[in-house]
């Protein structure tokens, strides 16, 4: 279906990931483990890599050993029922005329006691809860996940060795199921483009035509080379097309209207 267009303008671009992550972890520290190969396939949320957390396991697991203590909070509760109790008792007592009214305040202080008392204990349990929390957001903070589905493209430390604020990328991971394919456009015949507006393209090494559809525009001309860089989606979920590849913009006579530009080239260097 190609064959029969006629073309005003070819503008040569390149292919790249539709998403380059460099992934790095919330603090700094010493790989421990590193769980994926370059090229390797991962999904959302997978770990990639891991930092020390010893120390952090241990306070884990004091913290979770305070959360699920229930003696003083057991302790409490009874002593609160029992209070409430004696309570009840006196005030029958009293009412019948064998308990005076000093017995009757000392067993209400005793119950206000034993109720501030176990709602300390509470506190103290929902505080336990947090810290345990708090604890097990700072191992993970420590273990490094895939931020999408795609393939680790490149590891660029090892374990034990020290990742550090200056150079905090671990792993670099790329999504590959849908590519951008970056032009210089010049200027003349980008006019005639629209986000949105679906274009032709074809791959000199292997022969292949496809059609994607122009994602991106930008607002301004690059005054060194003239040219207005545009950003082409293709669907790649076939893995038909190659990453890093050079690839043709075909641009027909009605979507180069008013252009007489014949043919023009850029190579992949000069795109900015």
């Amino acid at each position: 279906m190609f064959h029969s267009t006629v073309w005003a303008g070819a503008v040569e671009g390149f292919t790249e990931p539709y998403r380059k992550i460099d992934v790095a972890p919330a603090e700094t520290g010493t790989i421990t483990t590193v769980s994926v190969r370059e090229g390797e396939r991962v999904k959302r949320g997978q770990q990639l890599a891991s930092l020390d957390s010893d120390v952090l396991a241990v306070s884990l697991a004091i913290a979770k050993a305070g959360m699920e203590a229930c003696g003083k909070l057991k302790s409490a509760a009874a002593e609160r029922n029992l209070r409430e109790n004696r309570l009840e008792k006196l005030l029958l007592l009293h009412e019948r005329g064998h308990a005076n009214q000093e017995e009757v305040d000392r067993a209400r202080g005793d119950l206000a006691i034993a109720e501030a008392n176990l709602l300390a204990v509470q506190e103290q349990h929902r505080l336990d809860e947090l810290e345990h929390k708090k604890i097990q957001a700072m191992i993970e903070r420590r273990i490094l996940r895939s931020p999408i589905d795609g393939t680790v493209l490149k590891i660029h430390r090892e374990e034990r060795e020290f990742v550090s604020t200056n150079t905090p990328a671990v792993l670099t991971v790329v999504q590959l199921d849908k590519l951008h394919v970056a032009f210089g456009v010049p200027t003349a015949m980008a006019a005639s483009l629209a986000v949105g507006q679906m274009v032709d393209m074809a791959f000199s090494d292997s022969g292949a035509r496809a059609k994607g559809q122009i994602d991106f525009i930008a607002p301004l001309t690059d005054a060194e080379s003239g040219t207005v860089r545009v950003k082409v989606l293709l669907d790649n979920a076939e893995e038909r097309y190659a990453c890093g590849v050079h690839c043709t913009l075909l641009l027909d006579q009605g979507s180069a209207a008013s252009t007489k530009v014949s043919s023009p080239s850029m190579n992949a260097g000069s795109i900015k």
